[in-house]
């Protein structure tokens, strides 16, 4: 159901992490590269969201880089601000010029498109792809009746959990899945070839 909540300042990163960074993270700590990492690890991709990364990878990547995953609240008002639009660039129905959306096949990576290409999908405060190229892990767990019950200020999400929440549709979902508000339940463990994240931070 809609509900105001109320959140503490916070910054959150304005693109996905990309495979350039990943790369960056996995030769710091060398850590256990991701399914397809050979794949998607070409040059031609460093610019491109990273995905294939479980809850744990990308908890663990913010961590190193001093940041934190986003709670599902802070994600939602940084996708959609606080008019309580459908979709990170107000109601316009979603076109090639907003998102990454509606493609068939993985195509090696190439269905994910480079960083800052979609000018007109910007949030309110000019954050990139919150709706589609790759979906993206939260630190909260699921819970399908939570915004029933959750806490009006800084909601934390269930304090435990069988799944986790992923936000913002990915690049084969359809104008639907696009739209804001869309939660859905993933595994933890899960590695797939739409799944990425973006870090967030208290502000400072």
């Amino acid at each position: 159901p809609v509900h105001r909540v109320y959140l503490n300042a916070f910054s959150m990163d304005k693109y996905h992490v990309t495979v350039g960074q990943y790369a960056k993270y996995l030769e710091a700590t060398g850590t256990e590269t991701p399914p397809e990492w050979e794949i998607m690890n070409e040059p031609r991709h460093h610019k491109r969201p990273v995905v294939n990364v479980s809850w744990s990878d990308a908890a663990t990547y913010c961590k190193w880089a001093g940041k934190r995953l986003p709670t599902e609240a802070e994600w939602e008002k940084a996708a959609r601000g606080t008019d309580g639009r459908l979709y990170p660039w107000g109601n316009e129905t979603p076109t090639r010029l907003h998102a990454n959306f509606g493609k068939k096949e993985w195509a090696y990576h190439m269905a994910l498109v480079p960083l800052g290409m979609f000018e007109m999908g910007k949030s309110p405060y000019g954050i990139y792809d919150l709706a589609g190229n790759a979906w993206e892990w939260v630190n909260d767990w699921y819970d399908a009746k939570y915004y029933e019950k959750s806490p009006d200020k800084n909601p934390p999400g269930p304090a435990s959990g069988e799944k986790r929440v992923i936000r913002g549709a990915g690049w084969q979902n359809e104008t639907p899945t696009v739209r804001i508000f869309t939660r859905v339940d993933s595994d933890p463990t899960i590695r797939n070839e739409s799944t990425g994240f973006r870090c967030a931070m208290d502000a400072r």
